[in-house]
């Protein structure tokens, strides 16, 4: 039964943008794992992004749950949306096709309660396929590590998803929530909250379930290399001067970039065997002034299948 709490501790964003009939299941079956959360002083909001299909009455049937109808700006908008209407201690950002499992919000309450020197704390998670089965890889624990801002910076190891962060209300404005909504808005805003306020990352049983897909924005090499580089830009002139903070700000970057450029490869091959020419003119001039290397092994593996 739907109902709203007169006073919650923690408030669940959910930016929605469902435009398929799967998309709606999908949105469906993440609010019932927040239904069987074991804390109940919690609230839901869901931020319809200008969804073309209806997104209110999947809503209107789970508890604690209301929704927010704005036209679409993307998912760093709508989560400041949900944000300014929020009125939790503490934020969680669940995305509309992942699984919060039932003990989350307890754990990480406690987990706040306990590290009150931070401003999030980031616990495990499990993935699944995007069929919902399971997957055959293992997933990596939480980082160990007593300065999450250079673990992050370093991309030694990264929050995902972004439910299996917790974060105080006070961190999360301090920063003014996510910013600009081109790809990476999800570093740039851990990256902000960690640098100025401090994470932990605790083990135990997997808070969150991450689903994975064989195709994403994450994916597009173009858009993400831009975005990257304009974090990493934003994130220079508080390293500068620092040796250890230099040294991750570099090893992140170069780790990032070759990663963004190997996704343009795939873009390259994708968009040729989709008869998509000028996009792939386009993923295949910026190869060859990122990486004329790069850009020999998208030609052969197209040649290998032509």
């Amino acid at each position: 039964m739907h109902r709203r709490v007169s006073t919650p501790q923690i408030s669940i964003v959910i930016p929605a943008y469902v435009s398929t009939p799967r998309q709606a299941e999908l949105l469906d079956e993440t609010l019932a794992t927040v239904d069987r959360q074991d804390h109940d002083h919690y609230e839901v909001i869901v931020v319809d992004d200008g969804s073309p299909l209806p997104v209110a009455d999947i809503v209107a049937s789970h508890r604690c749950a209301t929704v927010i109808s704005r036209k679409n700006g993307g998912s760093a908008v709508a989560r400041n949306t949900g944000i300014a209407a929020s009125r939790g201690e503490a934020l969680v950002f669940l995305d509309a096709d992942d699984h919060l499992l039932p003990h989350a919000l307890t754990t990480g309450w406690a987990q706040l309660s306990l590290h009150r020197e931070c401003g999030f704390v980031v616990g495990p998670h499990d993935e699944m396929s995007f069929e919902g089965g399971p997957v055959p890889w293992g997933v990596a624990a939480p980082a160990p590590t007593s300065n999450l801002y250079h673990t992050l910076l370093a991309f030694d190891w990264y929050i995902i998803p972004p439910s299996s962060a917790m974060f105080r209300r006070a961190a999360v404005m301090g920063v003014d929530g996510f910013r600009d909504p081109w790809g990476a808005d999800d570093l740039d805003f851990y990256l902000r909250v960690a640098h100025r306020f401090g994470g932990h990352c605790y083990s135990g049983a997997p808070v969150t379930r991450y689903r994975r897909y064989s195709t994403s924005s994450s994916r597009d090499g173009e858009r993400m290399l831009q975005s990257i580089r304009v974090v990493y830009e934003r994130q220079w002139p508080l390293v500068k001067g620092d040796p250890e903070a230099e040294a991750a700000y570099q090893r992140g970057l170069t780790q990032l970039t070759g990663i963004f450029k190997d996704c343009l490869i795939e873009n390259v091959v994708d968009r040729v065997r989709a008869r998509q020419w000028r996009r792939a003119l386009r993923s295949a001039r910026l190869l060859m002034s990122e990486s004329p290397v790069r850009l020999g092994n998208a030609l052969g593996r197209l040649m290998k299948v032509a």
